[in-house]
């Protein structure tokens, strides 16, 4: 069941949503009922957002800014999960409810929704932006809100209430560099830029960019744009006067799009490395598609819609039943993993017979072996360190639905294993 609204400020989606919950390794409860391991329902300690027959979660997204594209796949790919919670019964006998907020990808609007919504819910199952995440962390810590952000900025793990469902920016650079180098795409003494987004998303790629440059010899040029800012002409001609052998970027998809474009042009030969959130199938419409292909890579903890996986194809298999008129995308993929991984920390909870929020940061904080299928093992039992530090590779495929094709399967290098962020050092 469901139930939709609209605010002229934004999107505002409250729905009743389920999924089949996996469980991970939680503490056995003596004397539990409602299965083995699992606390009594009807004496499962609460506190907000859970009622005797709900548990509300919250989603603060970009349905509307420039992340849209993305940003909507990974709502679906979490509405895809609940709803097999629900359908299975819920959890703790409980069905999950969804309240989705839109707020553009503007700071100012998110800070104002969470304080909307955040008196209603146990915990933040979503949260999109780097921006938006960094300026509600003091709030998430008062409120010890168990927060998944769909950003990656390794700034953020200083917050033990942050749920990061992958690698982080600078991580995915460095093990993307070290990949670049091995397949001899770059080489010691070779110059590359690095085009990076104003604000901690594109801060944070940039820092994996000069750790593993200065690792491996190389010399770097930099440039920012602004994240309304669309056209990369003008990097793009500081990086051919520069010379360089391949660009870095932590951008949005319609500066990568620029950016690749306007490079088949001036810098024909040169390979583009992409943050995970980068790009969008929704470019192989773009008149820059065929340079896409030919020369953008893309790093992401998560596999790509078409990966050849049983769980993916089980993924596929539901998001066409659920959205037939729809494109699958990597987001689909994404949010379907953090919701999965989300459940089964509240299942530990449940089994914990502690379903408050800290009772939900203790859940968290026990999972040492999240597994979905679609996004990298996660280990979340070491404060303030990444959940994980391997990445995929993929490349545009406009023959592939969701855009993206596999290239390299999960890995991670001695580089990144051995980094330390510096919000961390």
């Amino acid at each position: 069941m469901s139930k939709q609204g609209t605010r002229a400020a934004g999107l505002i989606l409250a729905v009743v949503l389920t999924a089949a919950a996996c469980s991970t390794k939680a503490a056995e409860t003596p004397g539990a009922g409602g299965g083995e391991g699992s606390a009594d329902p009807s004496e499962l300690l609460t506190d907000i957002g859970v009622t005797e027959d709900t548990i509300t979660l919250g989603i603060l997204t970009d349905l509307t800014g420039p992340f849209a594209a993305l940003s909507t796949a990974i709502v679906q790919g979490n509405q895809l999960v609940y709803d097999k919670v629900n359908a299975d019964g819920g959890i703790c006998d409980r069905q999950i409810e969804l309240i989705i907020e839109d707020h553009g990808y503007d700071v100012q609007r998110a800070v104002q929704l969470y304080a909307e919504v955040a008196p209603n819910v146990l915990g933040m199952t979503q949260l999109i932006g780097s921006p938006m995440t960094t300026a509600l962390l003091d709030t998430i810590t008062e409120d010890q809100m168990v927060t998944a952000p769909a950003s990656w900025a390794s700034t953020l793990l200083e917050n033990p209430y942050i749920l990061m469902a992958g690698t982080t920016y600078d991580l995915e650079m460095i093990n993307g560099l070290q990949y670049l180098v091995d397949e001899g795409i770059i080489a010691e003494g070779d110059t590359i830029g690095a085009l990076y987004v104003e604000g901690e998303y594109g801060a944070n790629g940039f820092a994996g960019v000069t750790y593993a440059a200065e690792a491996l010899g190389l010399e770097v040029v930099e440039a920012t744009l602004k994240a309304t800012d669309t056209d990369a002409t003008s990097v793009i001609s500081q990086f051919a006067q520069a010379g360089v052998q391949a660009i870095a970027l932590t951008t949005t998809p319609t500066q990568t799009a620029s950016a690749v474009g306007v490079a088949a042009q001036a810098l024909p030969d040169v390979k583009f490395l992409g943050s995970n959130p980068t790009f969008s199938p929704g470019l192989l419409a773009t008149p820059s598609a065929a340079a896409l292909e030919a020369n953008f890579l893309l790093t992401a903890s998560a596999l790509p819609y078409t990966a050849d996986t049983p769980e993916v194809e089980q993924l596929r298999t539901e998001f066409e039943e659920a959205y037939p008129e729809e494109p699958g995308n990597g987001g689909v993929t994404y949010g379907y993993g953090v919701a999965t991984i989300y459940s089964q920390i509240l299942q530990t909870a449940c089994d914990n017979g502690d379903m408050t929020r800290p009772g939900l940061l203790a859940a968290l904080q026990q999972t040492d072996d999240a597994t979905t299928g679609v996004i990298a093992p996660l280990n979340f039992s070491e404060e303030g360190a990444p959940a994980s530090r391997e990445i995929y590779i993929a490349a545009p495929d406009s023959d592939a639905e969701g855009g993206l094709t596999v290239v390299a399967d999960l890995f991670t290098t001695d580089l990144a294993q051995e980094y330390v962020a510096p919000a961390q050092s």
